[in-house]
C-alpha cells in the first residue's frame, strides 16, 4: 500500500487512456466502421485468453482495419467521451504540480485529440500508416504492455523523479508493468481485475480524489458538476 503522498514529493501521473480517461475504446470503434466488430473482439479475446500476444494481436487487429480514410479516423478521434470526473480530476492534479501524461495503444490521432482533451503535458502512442490518405493496415508499435512500463521509467530518469512520486491509474490487466513503476497505484474502472496490483480500485474518479487527499498533502478538489 501506498505509505501516503506529501504534498511537495507528487510530481508525474500517468495514465492509461482508453477506458480509464475515456469511454472510448478506439479499435473497435473503427472496427464497427469496416462491420467488422466481431473479428477485432475475437482477436482482442484470444490475446486476453493467452493464445496470442498482445503486439501480434494488435497488428491483426490493426490489419482488419485497412481501407479506413485517415479523414474517418481523425473523425473518430474528435469524438473522445472523457469518463464523469475524468477532466476534473486530471485538472485538479495540475493544479498540484504534477506532470500529466497519457499512454494509449491507440494511433497517434486518437493520442493528439486526448491531449488537447486533457491538456496533458506529453502522450504516447502508435502509428497507424497511410498510402493517399487511406490506411494500410501497417502499425509502427511504440506502446505496448511492456513498453508501458519502460516510458514510466525513461520519464522518471528524464525529469528525476523517484518511483514514490509517481502515480500510475489503469484499467486492466494489460497496464500491470505501468502500474509496477509508480509508488502509488489506482484502479478505474477494473471491476476487480486489478486489485492484487494497485493500492485503491473505484469506478469513480471522485472517489480515488477522495481517497488521495486522505493519504494526506493534497488540497481540497474545489466543488463543481461533473465534466
Amino acid at each position: 500500500m501506498s505509505p501516503g503522498i506529501g504534498h511537495s514529493q507528487l510530481k508525474l501521473v500517468v495514465f492509461d487512456l482508453e477506458n480509464t480517461l475515456i469511454f472510448n475504446e478506439f479499435l473497435p470503434e473503427l472496427a464497427a466502421l469496416l462491420g467488422k466488430e466481431e473479428e477485432v473482439a475475437a482477436i482482442t479475446q484470444a490475446g486476453i485468453d493467452g493464445h496470442i500476444d498482445w503486439e501480434e494481436g494488435f497488428r491483426m487487429r490493426a490489419q482488419r482495419l485497412r481501407g479506413l480514410t485517415q479523414a474517418q479516423i481523425l473523425r473518430a478521434a474528435r469524438e473522445l467521451r472523457p469518463m464523469p470526473g475524468a477532466k476534473e480530476f486530471v485538472s485538479w492534479l495540475q493544479a498540484e504540480s504534477s506532470k500529466v501524461v497519457l499512454v494509449t495503444g491507440g494511433p497517434r490521432e486518437v493520442a493528439e485529440s486526448a491531449l488537447a482533451l486533457f491538456d496533458a503535458d506529453t502522450v504516447f502512442s502508435n502509428e497507424f500508416h497511410y498510402e493517399d490518405g487511406i490506411f494500410t493496415g501497417a502499425v509502427t508499435i511504440h506502446v505496448s504492455p511492456r513498453r508501458k512500463g519502460e516510458i514510466v521509467r525513461e520519464l522518471a530518469a528524464k525529469w528525476g523523479i523517484r518511483k514514490d512520486e509517481i502515480i500510475a491509474v489503469g484499467d486492466g490487466i494489460m497496464d500491470v508493468p505501468l502500474l509496477t513503476e509508480a509508488g502509488t497505484r489506482l484502479a478505474i474502472n477494473s471491476h476487480g481485475k486489478l486489485k492484487e496490483h494497485v493500492d485503491f480500485e473505484t469506478p469513480d474518479f471522485h472517489e480515488a480524489r477522495r481517497w488521495l487527499v486522505r493519504q494526506g498533502g493534497f488540497g481540497p478538489m474545489e466543488s463543481g458538476g461533473n465534466d
